[in-house]
C-alpha cells in the first residue's frame, strides 16, 4: 500500500512537471482535443441508447447530464468572459446532443445575449469550432464554402443560419468593410433572418465573425438603421415576382398537384430574391444608410472584443 501511494505521488509529480514544461498552446490544444473526444463519446452513447429503445425520459436525463458535463469543460476552455451590455446568463450550445433535433446541429460554445435577445454572441474555442464546421461540411448537400474552413465559410449565408439562428435562415445583402485589429480576422455583413423567401424585404440585421486569441466569436444584432428600399432593385424583384405569379396561375388552372410549374414558380421567387440582393449589394455603398450600418458592425465587433 505504501509503495502504491509513493508511486502515485511520483506519477502525479511527473505529470505536473511535464505540464509545466509544455507551452500553453500545447496544453490548450490537449484540452480542446479532450473536449471533442468527450463530446463524441457522449453523442455516441446517446445514439446507442436511443437505438436500443431507451425510455424518452431516460434519454432526456442522460442528455441533460452530458450537456452539463460538456458545459463545465467549455467554461474551463474559455475562461471567464464578460461582454458589455450582454447581461443575460450565458447558455451552453448545442441545446441537445440527441441526433435529429434541430438544436443538435448547433456549434459548441457559450451563448451571450442582452436581456431582450436582440444582440447575441456565440463564443467557441477555435479548434472546437473548426471540428464542428468540418462535421457540417460533410453533410449531404452542404455548401462547398463550409469545407474551406472558418475564413471561407464566414462569408456564406448558411454559416450564420447554423451558428446563431435555429429558426430562421440568414440572407446576406452586403458585406460591411470593418477594420480588423492586429492578429485578428474580422468579417461583417448586413442581412436578414427570415423563415420565408427574403423577396425584396430590406435587411435589418448585422452579423459579425471575429477570430482571435484562439477563439471564434459569431454575433448578430439589430441593424437599428433607417434602411429604405432601393427602387432599381425593387424593379428587379418585380420582374421575377410577375413570372412566379404567372406560373402559379397556370399551375392552378391545370388542377394538378404535380404540375412542374409550381416548382418553377418557387424557383423564380428564389432567383428574384437573389437578384434583388445582388442589386442591393451593388447600390448599397452609395446609400445614406451604409456608413451607419458599418458603424453598427464596428460597435458589435467592439463588444465581441470585450470593450
Amino acid at each position: 500500500m505504501i509503495r502504491f501511494a509513493r508511486r502515485l505521488v511520483l506519477q502525479t509529480a511527473g505529470a505536473v512537471l511535464l505540464a509545466a514544461s509544455l507551452p500553453l498552446a500545447a496544453l490548450a490544444g490537449q484540452a480542446d482535443d479532450d473536449y471533442i473526444a468527450a463530446r463524441n463519446t457522449a453523442v455516441a452513447a446517446l445514439a446507442a441508447a436511443e437505438k436500443a429503445g431507451a425510455n424518452p425520459d431516460d434519454l432526456y436525463k442522460r442528455d441533460e447530464t452530458a450537456l452539463a458535463a460538456l458545459e463545465k469543460r467549455m467554461g474551463a476552455l474559455l475562461g471567464p468572459l464578460k461582454f458589455k451590455g450582454l447581461d443575460a446568463p450565458p447558455t451552453f450550445s448545442p441545446g441537445t446532443l440527441l441526433d435529429g433535433q434541430i438544436e443538435s446541429g448547433e456549434p459548441d460554445g457559450l451563448r451571450f445575449s442582452d436581456t431582450d435577445f436582440t444582440t447575441r454572441l456565440l463564443v467557441s474555442p477555435e479548434p472546437v469550432f473548426t471540428s464542428w464546421l468540418a462535421g457540417r461540411a460533410k453533410e449531404e448537400n452542404a455548401p462547398p464554402a463550409l469545407a474551406g474552413g472558418i475564413k471561407a465559410a464566414m462569408a456564406s449565408d448558411i454559416f450564420y443560419t447554423y451558428a446563431i439562428s435555429s429558426d430562421a435562415a440568414f440572407s446576406s445583402y452586403v458585406e460591411l468593410p470593418v477594420a480588423a485589429g492586429e492578429g485578428e480576422t474580422a468579417y461583417a455583413a448586413l442581412g436578414l433572418f427570415s423563415q420565408d423567401v427574403a423577396a425584396n424585404q430590406v435587411p435589418d440585421s448585422i452579423v459579425i465573425t471575429r477570430i482571435a486569441s484562439g477563439r471564434v466569436i459569431i454575433g448578430t444584432s439589430e441593424a437599428k438603421v433607417a434602411i429604405k428600399s432601393i427602387p432599381a432593385c425593387d424593379q428587379v424583384w418585380k420582374t421575377f415576382a410577375a413570372k412566379a405569379k404567372t406560373l402559379r396561375a397556370a399551375a392552378q388552372k391545370s388542377k394538378k398537384d404535380d404540375d412542374p410549374r409550381w416548382d418553377d414558380a418557387s424557383r423564380a421567387e428564389d432567383d428574384g430574391s437573389a437578384a434583388y440582393r445582388a442589386c442591393f449589394a451593388k447600390e448599397a455603398r452609395s446609400q445614406p444608410f451604409f456608413a451607419a450600418a458599418v458603424a453598427r458592425a464596428e460597435a458589435l465587433l467592439q463588444t465581441a472584443r470585450g470593450k
